[in-house]
This record gives structure tokens, C-alpha cells and sequence, in this order.
């Protein structure tokens, strides 16, 4: 192990002044770090207990627990002309878009950036800062109570670890992004951090989140729909999680069974409301059962694989494996079992001009293994194993070369 380099000093920001001193040199700097520390496990909404914030040579501890306002922070993250560096960053930019309702901009997500480059995905920071930096971190405040203060040396420690390598981390997988030609895949995918909906889930997402609600159908679903509605604004009064006010399978229960007394949802085993709330509940349900049938949800058919498509999963991820081992990027960012199946059942099943919703067909996905994808399933292209040095690698080849071959 390398001689660990000393990083930069660590500044504990606890005045607005010294907040926005901090905002303007990241503004100057025209890119920083970013990651935070917060607490949603018992609340509605998360509850930001430490900001931490790097350029390339200082660090910044941001206690907002302090009374200070953070919209210098967040006016830094959705600012188009300042790139924010995170590491597996989604639910700290979410706070930008709890707080203001702008998304970020400009991201650049070094876990992302780590898989284009050849390293796991996905990769923790403290492997990842190892792997690039040869620096080891000590991360022993995984389950630190935030809320609490003072803070300690080691707290504040542990807060600045988290982004004073990253913009160091953030050069490194650049230059090799570059060399790869990769750049645009990087600005592409990050690109969704700038998407909405990726922090607002949509109704129907809602309704398939819940556990157990795919065995239910047309009246069923709208009753939980009323009681998803019912639940989030009983959970946003009680500053409380939305499944502990009122758990998942309680919730499909009720539905499944149409329970809409109060003596039935009473007797239910686990429910932790009062009256007042249980009587509230039995007239969502009976406002659910109301629904006119033409606005039912409808129900989402459960995909079957047969044996036939499970081999062609098997077959496609084996060949998209071997390519990512060979031309150093991660399976894990390129594809999952369910864009795999997605792929095979629009090419077998005949509906070559529907690509829209193919996540393979398009984008970086598409250039790097899409088309070769495809033209296997179709059978334009097929399998073969090959020596390159003393290993054996699976590639993909026209027909024509295993008879010249």
C-alpha cells in the first residue's frame, strides 16, 4: 500500500456567511463534490443531518442542524454550469429536488463513470478510492446517529472522507473515459439524473411497489390506490414512514378482503392506528369499493418465462459477459435479466420497428451490445470461443467466419 497522501483541510461550516463563502469557491472552481448524511428510517420525510461538500483543494462539513439555509448548496446542484461529482449519488440529489423542486444538473457520478472504465459495478467508494487512489478508508460510522450533537472528530472525519477524493477520483476515470472514447456514454447516462419522474414515482409504479398487490385485480387495486393516497397524507401528518403507518400487507388485506368495518380493519393482527384513523381508513375503502369500473386499475399480466426463453436469457448473458470482460465494462451497468428478456421477446416475438421501449435497442446500450444482440437472436451473427492468449473468450461472428475459420 502507497503512502497515504494528506488531504485536503476540513473546514466545520456552522454560519450562513461561511456557507455561501464555501458555495461561491465551488462556483469559482466550476465542479465539486457532493454528498450528504441524513435520516429517513423513522419520518416522512428525510431529514438532512450533515452536508458535505470538495473541490480539488478544500473540504467543507456543513452542519444543518445549525438553523443554516442550504439553497446556496442546492442552487449548486441544479446549476447547469457547475458539474456536481457524487458516488452513487441518486438519494442525495434527491434532497435537491425535495427542497426546491429543481433537479440536478451536470452530474457526474463516479460509480458510473468506474463501471465504463472497466472496475465492478456496482462499486462501493471505499474500494473504488482503493482501486484508483491506493487509499484505504476507514469507514466505521456506517449506523452513526446523525441527529445527535456535538458531533465527533470521528464523524467529521468520516463526513469529509466521503468526497475529498472524488474530485481526484473524478480526473483519473476521466482521462481513461477519453481514452476509451466513452465520454458520451458517461454524459448520457447521468443525463437521467435530470429526469423528474426519477424521483417522483408515478401511480401506477406505486401500486406494483406494494407487496402482494399483483395477485389483485380491478376493484381490489383501486381500493389500495385510495388507501395509498390515504396513507401518504396520514404519514406525512405523523412525520412517520409510510409503511409504518400503515404496512404493506395490512394494506393489500384490507383490499383483498374488502374490509371496510370498523370492527374488521380493528381485528387486524399488527394495525398500529387509532380509532379516529381506523374509521377514516374504512371510508377510504368504501370510497375504493365506489369506483366505477371503467376507472379500475388495470392489472399487470405476470411475465412467464417458457423454457425456450430461459436458455436464450442464459445464452445472452453469458455472450453480454464476455463481451463486457473483454472491453472493460461492467455487466452490471450494461444489463440486467429483465432488459435481457426485454430484448429477446421484442426481437422472437416479431415487432422489429417497436424499439422505444427496448433498453438495449437504444442509446450507449445499444452501440456497445444492442445491435450485436440482435443480430445473434435473429440469426445474422452467432456464437463462438475463441483463444486470446492462454484464456478461452466467448465472441460473437458472422456465420460466414466459422466456415473460412
Amino acid at each position: 500500500m502507497r503512502h497515504r497522501p494528506s488531504p485536503p483541510k476540513t473546514t466545520q461550516v456552522e454560519k450562513q456567511a461561511q456557507l455561501e463563502a464555501v458555495c461561491e469557491a465551488c462556483r469559482a472552481h466550476g465542479r465539486f463534490a457532493f454528498d450528504t448524511e441524513f435520516v429517513m428510517e423513522d419520518r416522512f420525510e428525510t431529514e438532512v443531518c450533515l452536508v458535505q461538500i470538495a473541490t480539488s483543494s478544500a473540504v467543507a462539513v456543513v452542519d444543518p442542524m445549525l438553523d443554516l439555509d442550504l439553497e446556496p448548496v442546492w442552487k449548486l446542484v441544479s446549476d447547469s454550469d457547475i458539474e456536481t461529482i457524487v458516488h452513487a449519488g441518486q438519494e442525495d440529489l434527491a434532497l435537491c429536488v425535495q427542497h426546491t423542486g429543481c433537479v440536478p444538473r451536470r452530474v457526474f457520478d463516479v460509480q458510473i463513470a468506474a463501471g465504463f472504465c472497466g472496475y465492478d459495478y456496482p462499486l462501493s467508494l471505499q474500494k473504488l478510492v482503493q482501486a484508483t487512489m491506493h487509499i484505504r478508508l476507514h469507514k466505521s460510522k456506517t449506523l452513526t446517529d446523525w441527529r445527535r450533537r456535538p458531533l465527533s472528530a470521528e464523524q467529521i472525519s468520516y463526513g469529509a472522507d466521503d468526497v475529498c477524493y472524488l474530485p481526484a477520483v473524478r480526473e483519473k476515470l476521466h482521462k481513461r473515459l477519453v481514452r476509451l472514447d466513452r465520454t458520451g456514454w458517461i454524459r448520457e447516462e447521468c443525463e437521467r439524473f435530470e429526469d423528474i419522474s426519477l424521483y417522483r414515482r408515478v401511480e401506477e409504479e406505486k401500486l406494483l411497489r406494494v407487496k402482494g398487490s399483483g395477485a389483485l385485480k380491478g376493484q381490489q387495486l383501486a381500493v389500495v390506490r385510495e388507501l395509498l393516497s390515504w396513507r401518504e397524507e396520514i404519514a406525512e401528518k405523523l412525520n412517520r414512514p409510510v409503511r409504518v403507518a400503515l404496512r404493506d400487507h395490512l394494506l393489500v388485506e384490507i383490499a383483498r378482503l374488502s374490509l371496510s368495518t370498523f370492527q374488521e380493519v380493528r381485528d387486524l393482527r399488527g394495525l398500529n392506528l387509532s380509532d379516529r384513523h381506523i374509521r377514516e381508513l374504512c371510508r377510504v375503502v368504501e370510497k375504493g369499493l365506489k369506483t366505477p369500473r371503467e376507472q379500475w386499475p388495470k392489472s399487470t399480466p405476470r411475465e412467464t418465462e417458457t423454457p425456450q426463453e430461459a436458455a436464450l436469457v442464459a445464452l445472452v448473458t453469458a455472450v453480454t459477459r464476455g463481451f463486457c470482460l473483454e472491453h472493460d465494462l461492467a455487466y452490471g451497468l450494461v444489463a440486467s435479466k429483465r432488459s435481457i428478456s426485454e430484448l429477446i421477446r421484442h426481437v422472437t416475438q416479431g415487432h422489429p420497428g417497436d424499439r422505444s421501449a427496448v433498453e438495449l435497442c437504444h442509446g450507449w446500450r445499444g452501440q456497445a451490445v444492442g445491435t450485436m444482440l440482435e443480430g445473434l437472436l435473429s440469426g445474422q451473427l452467432t456464437v463462438r470461443v475463441e483463444s486470446k492468449g492462454d484464456e478461452r473468450v466467448v465472441r460473437v461472428v458472422s456465420p460466414g467466419r466459422l466456415t473460412r475459420d
